[in-house]
């Protein structure tokens, strides 16, 4: 479905680079302002490969976004080499790798 805002789009673009144990780690994105629509969940599960970068690119319209990263275990990225960063149209919003259970950001313009 092509993608019908009343503003500019924006790009958002999630990278994560895998740990030891990279099926306890999954996100979400949400858009605040539409509802708490989420428009991005990479599921626990979904990342299979440990010390591997992955990347996910979602086009939206321009919001107030939340990102937050999840670690089912509760130990975060920090076990080896992993992290994570957001960016929105080239510019990094949110970035890390040590926390425990999840860790959120918020990242936007106004609603």
């Amino acid at each position: 479905t092509p993608l019908s805002c009343d503003g500019p789009e924006t790009e958002i673009e999630v990278t994560v680079a895998t740990a030891a144990f990279p099926a306890e780690i999954y996100w979400t994105l949400f858009d605040l302002c539409n509802e708490n629509n989420e428009i991005k969940l990479i599921a626990e599960g979904d990342y299979g490969s440990s010390e591997t970068t992955y990347t996910s690119t979602v086009t939206a319209c321009a919001s107030i976004f939340e990102f937050t990263i999840f670690d089912s275990y509760g130990d975060g990225l920090f076990e080896g080499d992993g992290s994570y960063t957001v960016t929105q149209d080239g510019i990094e919003v949110a970035s890390g790798g040590e926390f425990e259970s999840s860790e959120a950001s918020s990242f936007g313009t106004s609603c």
